[in-house]
């Protein structure tokens, strides 16, 4: 076979340049089209050379960031080492492990999204704790003298013994609302800001329904802590009258000795166990499961978890102080003025709805405390779970999932060990 010819004969020649872009025939003698090569930073199309970054000149140093911060490599769009991507920030957090000013800003912006879910049910809780002990009281010192006991100028020992009964069951009921009530906030608080970190939103109605069947294991964790408190405390005083009787004066420096080496051991468990109420929420944990859940993700972050917890306390202490004291203040200035000091059952009497505004003023901005440090608490798991787990990648893949659309569902559910779902394995 002959090798093909045109018409007149000749043997067809190949396009000058050796190379045509496809779909386009090669004109007879004419060279072939060079493509356009891409700009610096943009990937080449198929077919197309890459194009160099300019040498640059001598002497010129070559600035960073620039188009030599990496020979054939293009410029980084979010700044900082070549390469670099920032982390995603879905919500409230950029989904890696939080520096502390990322954890107490992500508190404020999660308490601040969810304002009536967090806030409300804080105040709506502090309400009901301060008006239920505010009646205990009232109600334990008239079963046991009523006012006669309060204004006598003289207590006989009866009436002394029953005034300290009266006191001490006043604190206990007084200490068990509040430790009920702090591990409450601080187990249904984590709801609302572990959704805020994958950019969910959370109403008061939601964020119950979703911490429905924990409220009484909550409950039974403060009543155990409780009774913790009132045992260590009978035994310090036993013991303190047992080394008195002993040891007579010498007793003193033991004794404070032991009850400043007991604080320690307790600021030590609690800082330890600080995480249980979130585990019981967040996990559906029952609460042995919870306690021993805390211990281990806390196992060698005492120190840091401890310094949060502890910058929280601060803050949060110093601005209710200096709002809540100057109101105590002026409430108490104007107690004279409601009765007639000369009648002491008058000014009980009138002293009553005071005692009460002043307890519900101070509840109010403790409420907002509590708030904020149950949302820290809850950022402090978080980040010791994505530290630990890699909970980040679990937080991303749910964000991803949801596509931007609101959900009903606790973050992490799924991948929380041993947990399941409130309403089955379909729950989500």
């Amino acid at each position: 076979m002959g090798q093909p010819s045109d018409d007149d004969g000749r043997m067809p020649q190949p396009p000058v340049g050796g190379w045509q872009a496809p779909g386009q025939p090669a004109q007879w003698g004419q060279p072939a089209q060079q493509p356009p090569a891409p700009q610096w930073g943009q990937q080449p199309q198929w077919g197309q050379p890459a194009q160099q970054p300019p040498a640059p000149q001598w002497g010129q140093q070559p600035q960073w960031g620039g188009p030599y911060q990496a020979w054939g490599a293009p410029q980084n769009p979010y700044g900082g080492y070549p390469g670099y991507v920032a982390p995603p920030k879905p919500g409230v957090i950029p989904l890696r492990p939080l520096g502390v000013g990322e954890i107490l800003d992500g508190a404020f912006q999660a308490a601040r999204k969810n304002a009536a879910a967090v806030f409300g049910s804080a105040i709506l809780l502090q309400i009901v704790i301060s008006v239920l002990a505010w009646a205990a009281g009232g109600l334990i010192i008239s079963l046991l003298g009523g006012l006669q006991l309060v204004t006598a100028e003289e207590l006989s020992d009866e009436s002394a013994a029953a005034l300290g009964a009266s006191v001490i069951l006043s604190s206990l009921v007084l200490g068990l609302l509040s430790s009920v009530g702090v591990l409450l906030l601080q187990g249904v608080l984590a709801i609302p800001t572990a959704r805020a970190a994958v950019n969910q939103k959370t109403g008061f109605a939601l964020m119950w329904s979703l911490a429905k069947g924990r409220v009484w294991t909550l409950v039974g964790m403060g009543l155990l802590y409780l009774l913790a408190t009132v045992v260590a405390l009978v035994a310090i005083v036993a013991g303190s009258f047992f080394l008195a009787d002993q040891l007579g004066i010498t007793s003193v420096w033991i004794i404070v000795l032991v009850i400043l080496g007991l604080a320690a051991v307790s600021v030590w468990l609690g800082v330890k166990l600080m995480l249980a109420p979130a585990v019981i929420v967040m996990e559906r944990a029952g609460l042995v499961q919870s306690l021993v859940r805390s211990w281990q993700l806390t196992n060698r972050s005492w120190w840091r978890t401890f310094g949060i917890i502890l910058l929280c306390t601060i803050i949060v202490g110093v601005i209710t102080s200096v709002i809540s004291t100057p109101i105590s203040f002026f409430i108490g200035l104007a107690a004279p003025a409601m009765g007639d000091p000369s009648d002491p059952e008058a000014m009980l009497a009138a002293m009553g709805p005071l005692t009460l505004i002043s307890m519900l003023v101070s509840s109010l901005f403790a409420a907002i405390g509590y708030a904020f440090q149950a949302a820290v608490i809850a950022l402090v798991y978080l980040d010791l779970r994505i530290r630990r787990e890699g909970f980040d990648v679990v937080l991303m893949r749910e964000h991803e999932e949801a596509a931007g659309q609101p959900t009903r569902s606790i973050p992490g559910l799924a991948a929380a060990p041993g947990s399941v779902p409130p309403g089955g394995p379909d729950y989500r």
